[in-house]
């Protein structure tokens, strides 16, 4: 009775994260888009920056943490998707004319493999 209630309560805790994970991947997308869409508009381009590089901070900071369960392949891959983003996002930060396309790219397919939460 005890395991399957366990159980229950990580897979619950997993479905919560993944959720929130597509959450916050769904407002960098968000703002990412906005500020390509308004090459003008500083302000926004900044917010999209700083959002996306603490999210992604976030997430390389969770994957290698002891107590990060996925497997060592995934872990792997979402560590070198996460170097590219982060190298993608300090280029733009000395090229103004870097656009956020290979990141949104890449950010709306994990968002997608997350579900619907």
């Amino acid at each position: 009775m005890f395991n399957q209630a366990y159980t229950e309560s990580m897979e619950d805790g997993q479905e919560t994260a993944r959720s929130q994970e597509r959450e916050v991947l769904g407002s960098s997308i968000r703002l990412m888009r906005e500020a390509d869409a308004s090459p003008d508009h500083h302000g926004k381009r900044v917010e999209a920056i700083y959002f996306t590089t603490r999210l992604w901070s976030h997430f390389l900071n969770d994957l290698v943490s002891a107590d990060n369960v996925n497997s060592d392949e995934m872990k792997a891959g979402l560590i070198s998707i996460g170097i590219f983003i982060m190298r993608h996002i300090e280029k733009m930060r000395q090229d103004k004319t870097q656009k956020f396309g290979p990141v949104v790219d890449v950010s709306k397919t994990i968002y997608d493999g997350l579900g619907n939460g």
